[in-house]
């Protein structure tokens, strides 16, 4: 089974990019059969052709899911248990001490997805303290109950260490697929997974947990398969990213006697409307005009290129910004509480940052919070999907918009849902796929 990664049509039908294609070449002589099973089941919509259309696809593995949980707290997590549970998507559930004692994840996992925590990254990183006696979670005399429990563990003490960030970073390294939400996005940022990434603190911002308009900037990444141009998101005061767009230092200034960035001076001297020139030394003529810059292209010049030196990022593994709240602020709020919501418009709400062979996938929003962001749960699971083939072609970034304002919303489920396209891959997208596809690979997975 492929993905499409663009729009394409079948005689009059419009089908949307990720749309799957599945060819009877390869696959079990009953796939009809399984298929119809599935489609019926489901209430999905499947259309066969005679021949299979002409449009740049990528093939679809069934990806193997971990769900990454601490012992510190589980509630956030348990909600994304119940979601996976209830729409039958395999995964395994894993502690943090797991990841600790285990370097090999890669060859366990494809996609490790660490739902959000409150705190710093260090204090998530070390867990429960080791002081003390150590405490258990597991059945006992004392506490028979706990024998029905997902997870078991002799001590919940001690998080997973550095060793366990280690860890991650060789899985995302070698080709895995790290998502984290929230909070937890600070681990990849703090302790240097990622560049390119950083997490300013809020001054004026209060979202205490409300629904915000936000735009797809990127709608070629298949992250965004099946969605319109807006969706509602979820939102809850932090975090607030910061993107750089040429280098691999995270949003701001450079930093004492680091490399110059864009918007400052090759030299170093002077502020950014001084003349670049030493004192005493004859003068340049000025560099001639260049021609505006497109958009998505690099904003410095040559000059500036050579000094970044290493420190310059190719534009292929820069931080891809997918998801971005709304540029102004009088049509970003559509239910709950905001004050200072100039310091969100335009934000990053999800990035997707090559590393290695593998990507970290970061969430501002909370795209499976507690049942009600149903809208939102296909970031998630098309992340998942293509966790291998997230390197499509980038979109043309656009400068920041300044026009016409995006109607609002309401923040119920139906009207979130309304941001679902009508072609046919919306109508798989409802239903969540990953159902479809554990069924029509369970009995020959190669066959996908």
């Amino acid at each position: 089974m492929s993905a499409a990664e663009d729009p394409f049509k079948v005689g009059e039908r419009q089908f949307n990019a990720g749309s799957f294609i599945i060819k009877a070449e390869g696959n079990p002589a009953d796939l009809r059969k399984q298929l119809e099973s599935a489609v019926t089941e489901l209430g999905l919509t499947a259309r066969a052709v005679d021949k299979l259309p002409e449009v740049k696809s990528h093939v679809l593995r069934v990806p193997r899911i971990a769900i990454l949980h601490t012992w510190t707290n589980t509630q956030n997590e348990g909600w994304y248990r119940i979601e996976f549970d209830r729409l039958q998507v395999p995964y395994s559930y894993i502690s943090d001490q797991v990841v600790r004692s285990t370097s090999n994840l890669r060859e366990k996992y494809d996609v490790i997805i660490f739902p959000p925590l409150g705190g710093s990254a260090p204090t998530i990183v070390n867990g429960i303290p080791m002081r003390g006696e150590p405490i258990p979670w597991k059945q006992s005399d004392l506490t028979p109950n706990l024998g029905a429990s997902p997870d078991q563990t002799d001590d919940m003490r001690g998080g997973m260490g550095l060793a366990g960030v280690v860890n991650l970073q060789k899985f995302v390294h070698e080709g895995g697929l790290f998502i984290v939400v929230g909070n937890n996005a600070r681990i990849p940022v703090d302790y240097g997974l990622t560049s390119g990434v950083a997490i300013q603190e809020p001054r004026q911002l209060q979202a205490r947990g409300s629904i915000f308009n936000a735009h797809f900037s990127d709608r070629r990444s298949p992250i965004a398969y099946g969605y319109d141009e807006t969706l509602p998101t979820y939102f809850n005061q932090a975090p607030l990213f910061q993107v750089s767009a040429q280098t691999g230092a995270g949003g701001g200034g450079g930093g004492e006697g680091g490399p110059a960035t864009a918007g400052q001076r090759p030299s170093g001297r002077g502020s950014v409307t001084d003349p670049d020139i030493i004192q005493a030394m004859p003068q340049a003529s000025p560099a001639p005009a260049r021609a505006p810059a497109r958009p998505g292209e690099d904003q410095i010049t040559e000059e500036q290129r050579r000094a970044l030196g290493a420190f310059f990022t190719p534009p292929a593994l820069r931080p891809r910004v997918v998801l971005r709240f709304a540029p102004n602020e009088k049509n970003l709020l559509i239910s709950g509480m905001l004050a200072g919501g100039a310091e969100l418009t335009n934000a990053p709400a999800v990035i997707d940052v090559p590393t290695g062979r593998g990507h970290v996938v970061m969430f501002a929003n909370h795209p499976m919070w507690r049942h009600q962001t149903q809208g939102s749960f296909f970031l998630l699971f098309n992340a998942a999907l293509n966790f291998d083939s997230l390197d499509t072609e980038r979109a043309e970034q656009p400068r920041r918009r300044t026009g016409p304002a995006m109607k609002k919303k309401t923040s119920s489920n139906c009207e979130m849902k309304v941001h679902f396209s009508t072609g046919h891959f919306a109508c798989f997208f409802e239903k969540f796929p990953i159902n479809t596809i554990h069924e029509i690979t369970q009995s020959d997975t190669k066959s996908c």
